[in-house]
C-alpha cells in the first residue's frame, strides 16, 4: 500500500494507537491548554505565528518512483555541473571544525524541537493542536496525528529525523525525506529518514536506491552489498531551500564559501608542511681524521701481527666512526636507560679539527603574514554561515550584558526560519496529500499544518539570576531555586537552621519569643540554664519565671502549682 493510498477500514487499530500516541507526546500535556499558555514566557522559546514572513523559501515536492521519464531526469540533475558544489560542500564541512561546531550547533538546538499536527484558526496567531481544535473533524484530526507519528527515524525518532534535515539543508541546502516500508520478510519495521543528495540515486534501469557508504555514491548501475532499493511503493520527497536565481536548485550559505575554504585549507596544508620540515635534524659536517675514544680497534692501520693491514682504508675507519656516533645518538631513543642518555660521547682528533664540526638546518621558516590571512580567511568564513560568529568563537570577545541578545539572535535568525522550512516542506510534501489521499475535504484539509513545539529551546544563559528574581518577588520555590543553582534537596536547610537564621535577621524580639524559640531549638541548654540560676538563687523562683524557664514545652501539670488544684476545705463538707 502506498503511503498516500486511502486507510482501510480494518488496519490494524493497535498499531494506529500507538502512532497517535507517539504523535501526542510532542503535544502540551494539559488537554485544551494552548502552547502560548503552555510555554514559559521568560527564558524559553516560542513558536511564530502562522502568518510570519518566512527567511528562508522551502520547497518541496514528491518524486514519482514509477515515473521514468522523473527517474532519467533526477539522474541528468545529479549529473550535472550546477550541483557538483555539493560533494565539495560535504569535503569542506567534514575537514574545518569550526564549520562543523557551528552546523552541530544549530542542528542540535532543532532536535530538540517537537513537531505537532495543528489547525489554522487565525493565521495571526500560533497554530493550535488539532486535538485542542473543536471545529475540526475528529476524524481528520486523528488521521493528521496519525500520519506525522509515522515520521519516525531510525536514526534517533523525530528529533533525529529534525537534525539530520538541519545538517542536510545548512550545508547543501538539500534533502530527501525517504519512507522505507516495512520489510516482511526481514522483521523491519517502516522507517522515514533523512537522506543526503550522495545517498538517494538511481541505477540505470530507474531503480532508486540508497547508498549509505561513500563507496556506494558512484553508482555503476549494479547492485552492491549494503544498498537499499526501494520499492515502487515507497515515498521519496526532496525538500530544499530554493536558489533566487533558479527556483529548482539548492542554496545554502555555505556555497558562497567554497573558494574561502580551499583557501583556508590550503594555507593549512602550508603551516602542515613547514612544521614538518622543522623535524628534519639537517646534517652534520665531520672533518676526516676524528675517531671515537672508545674504538674497538686502537692498533689501526695494523692488524694482529703488527704487518700493515692493505685492506683496512682510511674510509673504513672513517665509516665505523660514523657509525659509532649514529648509534651513540640513537641508542637514548630505543632504550630509555641506556647510559648514553647522560653519558657525552668522547671523540678523539687533531685541536684543529674541533672546530670544522658544523651542523646545518634545512627548517623552513613561518610567514606570520600568512597566519594572519588564515586568521581573517576564517573570519570571513565565520561571518558568512547561517550561525553567529561569536556563539562559535565561545563569546570569547563578548560582554556579557550582550550574552542573551546573541542566544535570542541565534534562534529568531536562524533556528526558527529553519524550524518554519521544514514544517511547511513536510505540511506540502507529505501531511496534506496523505490527507486528500484519504478521501478527506479539501478546505478543512487545507487548514491542516505542521507546527512545531520549541518550550525545550532555553533563550536564556543565567537562570540563576532569573531565579533570584524570581524567589525574592515569591514567584517560584525553594526547590526550583536549588535546581536552577544546582543543588539538591538534600541542601535544604533543616527547621533549627531556619529558626537561628530568623533569630539573626530579626535582631531585637520579645523575650518571651527569644526564650521559647531557643527551649525549642536547644532545650539542653535551656535546662542547665534553669538550674544554674536555681543553684545559685536563694530565694524561691516565682511560679511565673518558673513557668518562662520551662518554656511552652511544658505541661500544665508542672505550670501549675500542686497547692493551687487544692480546693479549700468547707464546714460540714465530709473528708
Amino acid at each position: 500500500m502506498g503511503v498516500f493510498s486511502r486507510e482501510p477500514q480494518g488496519t490494524n487499530r493497535a498499531a494506529r494507537r500507538r502512532v497517535a500516541s507517539t504523535a501526542r507526546r510532542a503535544l502540551p500535556p494539559v488537554p485544551g491548554q494552548s502552547l502560548s499558555t503552555f510555554i514559559n514566557n521568560t527564558g524559553f522559546a516560542q513558536p511564530a505565528t502562522y502568518s510570519a514572513p518566512r527567511a528562508l523559501t522551502a520547497a518541496a515536492a514528491q518524486i514519482r518512483l514509477n515515473d521514468k521519464g522523473e527517474a532519467e531526469h533526477f539522474r541528468n540533475r545529479r549529473l550535472a555541473g550546477s550541483n557538483a558544489w555539493q560533494s565539495e560542500a560535504w569535503e569542506y564541512y567534514d575537514a574545518i571544525g569550526e564549520i562543523k561546531y557551528a552546523f552541530n550547533l544549530v542542528a542540535s538546538v532543532v532536535s530538540r524541537i517537537r513537531l505537532y499536527a495543528a489547525v489554522v484558526d487565525n493565521p495571526a496567531e500560533t497554530p493550535i493542536p488539532v486535538r485542542n481544535a473543536e471545529f475540526i473533524d475528529t476524524r481528520l484530526s486523528s488521521a493528521a496525528e496519525r500520519a506525522l507519528g509515522r515520521l519516525d527515524s531510525a536514526y534517533g525518532g523525530q528529533a533525529g529525523l529534525l537534525k539530520d534535515a538541519a545538517l542536510n539543508l545548512a550545508v547543501t541546502g538539500e534533502c530527501y525525506l525517504v519512507q522505507i516500508p516495512e520489510r516482511q520478510g526481514q522483521g523491519l519495521p517502516e522507517t522515514w529518514d533523512i537522506r543526503s543528495v550522495d545517498e538517494v540515486q538511481v541505477d540505470n534501469k530507474g531503480a532508486y536506491t540508497i547508498s549509505p557508504r561513500r563507496e556506494m555514491s558512484n553508482a555503476t548501475g549494479q547492485k552492491q552489498y549494503g544498498q537499499i532499493i526501494l520499492p515502487k511503493n515507497a515515498f521519496v520527497g526532496r525538500i530544499w531551500r530554493a536558489h533566487p536565481r533558479y527556483s529548482d536548485e539548492a542554496d545554502s550559505s555555505l556555497r558562497g564559501l567554497l573558494d574561502m575554504c580551499a583557501e583556508l585549507l590550503l594555507l593549512n596544508r602550508t603551516f602542515r608542511a613547514t612544521a614538518r620540515s622543522r623535524l628534519n635534524a639537517g646534517a652534520l659536517y665531520l672533518p676526516d681524521g676524528l675517531s671515537v675514544a672508545a674504538s674497538p680497534d686502537p692498533d689501526y692501520p695494523y692488524d694482529s701481527d703488527d704487518d700493515m693491514n692493505q685492506a683496512y682504508t682510511p674510509e673504513e675507519a672513517a665509516d665505523e666512526f660514523e657509525d659509532q656516533l649514529i648509534d651513540a645518538m640513537t641508542t637514548p631513543i630505543r632504550d630509555e636507560d641506556s647510559a648514553s642518555a647522560v653519558v657525552p660521547l668522547i671523540i678523539r682528533g687533531p685541536a684543529e679539527l674541533g672546530d670544522a664540526i658544523k651542523q646545518f638546518k634545512f627548517e623552513r621558516s613561518f610567514d606570520p603574514a600568512l597566519a594572519q590571512r588564515a586568521d581573517r580567511v576564517l573570519e570571513r568564513i565565520l561571518q558568512g554561515l547561517d550561525v553567529p560568529k561569536d556563539i562559535v568563537t565561545g563569546l570569547a570577545n563578548v560582554k556579557y550584558s550582550n550574552a542573551v541578545q546573541i542566544d535570542e539572535s541565534l534562534y529568531k535568525a536562524h533556528i526558527e526560519p529553519l524550524m518554519l522550512l521544514i514544517a511547511d516542506a513536510i505540511t506540502v510534501v507529505y501531511l496534506r496529500p496523505y490527507l486528500l489521499a484519504n478521501g478527506f475535504d479539501p478546505v478543512q484539509v487545507e487548514r491542516i499544518c505542521v507546527w512545531y513545539d520549541p518550550s525545550q529551546v532555553a533563550t536564556r544563559n543565567d537562570r540563576a539570576a532569573d531565579a533570584d528574581a524570581g524567589f525574592d518577588r515569591g514567584a517560584i520555590s525553594g526547590d526550583t531555586w536549588r535546581r536552577a543553582h544546582g543543588f539538591t534537596e538534600q541542601d535544604a536547610p533543616t527547621p533549627v537552621e531556619v529558626a537561628l537564621r530568623m533569630l539573626q535577621e530579626k535582631g531585637s524580639i520579645t523575650p518571651e519569643l527569644t526564650e521559647a524559640m531557643l527551649g525549642a531549638v536547644a532545650p539542653d541548654v535551656m535546662k542547665a540554664t534553669r538550674l544554674a540560676s536555681q543553684a545559685e538563687s536563694l530565694a524561691p523562683i516565682p511560679p511565673e519565671v518558673e513557668r518562662l524557664l520551662k518554656g511552652p514545652q511544658a505541661s500544665p501539670e508542672e505550670e501549675i502549682p500542686a497547692s493551687e488544684t487544692e480546693q479549700p476545705t468547707q464546714e460540714g463538707t465530709p473528708q
